[in-house]
């Protein structure tokens, strides 16, 4: 798949979770309106707009999934994406369900299943890059430990590994840049052709893992809304196990991370200069 079809299907992905977010609005919405009985004025314009927004959305969905079924020479299946389009006549139809504790959208739950097969067909050999990727970085420590390695902090931690990925991605990058309005962030590595990339963080202190999440959180914020990259791995490298997988998995959800963003708690050799001197 060319970095054109990846463009699009990120963009897809983003259309996809906006409307989740739009539905579950509507759904509000539509709750306070009911509850207050009120039809007319600001109420009703609030509806109007979450109304029309998330049409918009469900109809970008079906639109850019037959396009992206054109551009990969897959006319039949662009016929399928619009004649499911069509068996709506209200993008915007909803029903409650038992087991929704919001509003299901047909049309919404279509449009996702005509992207997701597609998505499939096209992208096997792109997962399973991704898949060597993350591999490669859940193997940090042993990487590390075979290059007899003792690291004092991140930066050594990352040469070590992209020697390995170099082996596996020709176009490893390091410090790649995403630049924003105003500053330019540089994840520490990344592989343009999977469209992902990864920040490492050296932690030989509780206190350091604390303070590095907080900076992961930052980092989410700088790299968000590029769609040329759209999958993150925050790294923690730690020398002592100060904090698990399952720890840093519930801290993720707590904070609501973005969903693009992975963490891998890895422990290996280390210590930093001052605490290796004591």
């Amino acid at each position: 798949m060319d970095i054109e079809e990846q463009l699009l299907a990120a963009s897809i992905r983003e259309t996809i979770r906006g409307a989740d977010r739009a539905l579950v609005k509507y759904y509000h919405v539509c709750e306070g309106n009911r509850e207050d009985n009120v039809e007319e004025g600001d109420h009703a314009d609030e509806l109007a707009g979450a109304e029309q927004y998330l049409e918009f959305l469900i109809g970008k969905v079906f639109r850019d999934t037959a396009v992206l079924a054109e551009r990969m020479s897959l006319p039949g299946y662009r016929k399928e994406v619009t004649r499911a389009r069509k068996s709506f006549k209200r993008l915007t139809d909803t029903e409650v369900t038992p087991w929704d504790v919001t509003f299901h959208s047909p049309p919404l739950a279509s449009a996702r299943a005509m992207f997701n097969s597609i998505a499939t067909m096209i992208e096997g050999r792109e997962v399973t890059g991704l898949g060597v990727f993350e591999t490669i970085l859940q193997n940090t420590p042993k990487i590390i430990e075979r290059n007899a390695l003792m690291p004092d902090n991140e930066a050594k931690v990352r040469e070590a590994v992209m020697d390995v990925l170099r082996l596996a991605f020709r176009d490893v990058v390091r410090e790649v840049p995403i630049p924003k309005s105003i500053k330019t962030y540089r994840p520490d590595i990344g592989v343009p052709s999977l469209m992902a990339a990864a920040e490492y963080k050296f932690i030989d202190t509780k206190e350091e893992a604390k303070a590095a999440l907080d900076g992961i959180y930052a980092d989410m914020r700088g790299y968000a809304g590029h769609h040329a990259w759209r999958s993150f791995y925050a790294v923690l490298y730690m020398t002592e196990n100060f904090y698990n997988q399952a720890d840093v998995d519930h801290e993720f959800r707590l904070a609501r991370a973005d969903v693009n963003w992975t963490p891998l708690v890895v422990v290996g050799p280390g210590a930093r200069k001052s605490k290796a001197a004591g």
